[in-house]
C-alpha cells in the first residue's frame, strides 16, 4: 500500500485534510488527519481518523465510528496509551 503521509486528500464536498499518520491493518488503511483550509496553507485544529473505502475502481474515505477500533488504531501508532479511555 502506498505511504499517504503529508498528502493532502480532498473530499467529494470540497473539504481538505492532511494525512498526518497512516497505518494498515487487516490490508485496510486508516489516517490520522487534521482538516486545512481551501488553499492549503492552514491547517487546523480539528483531527479525525478516517477509514480508506475502496468500492469498485472508486476510493473515498470515512470516519471511523467503531471506539474500539478507533482505540486500537490509536495506540498502535502511539497516539494514545493503553490506560487512556
Amino acid at each position: 500500500m502506498e505511504n499517504k503521509i503529508n498528502q493532502i486528500i480532498t473530499t467529494a464536498d470540497g473539504d481538505k485534510f492532511m494525512i498526518l499518520h497512516q497505518a494498515i491493518y487487516n490490508n485496510q488503511n486508516y489516517f490520522v488527519c487534521c482538516s486545512v483550509d481551501a488553499e492549503e496553507t492552514d491547517v487546523k485544529e480539528d483531527f479525525y481518523l478516517f477509514e480508506e473505502v475502496k468500492d469498485g475502481e472508486q476510493t473515498y474515505i470515512k470516519i471511523v465510528e467503531d471506539d474500539s477500533m478507533a482505540k486500537f488504531i490509536l495506540e498502535h501508532l502511539d497516539l494514545m496509551d493503553e490506560d487512556e479511555n
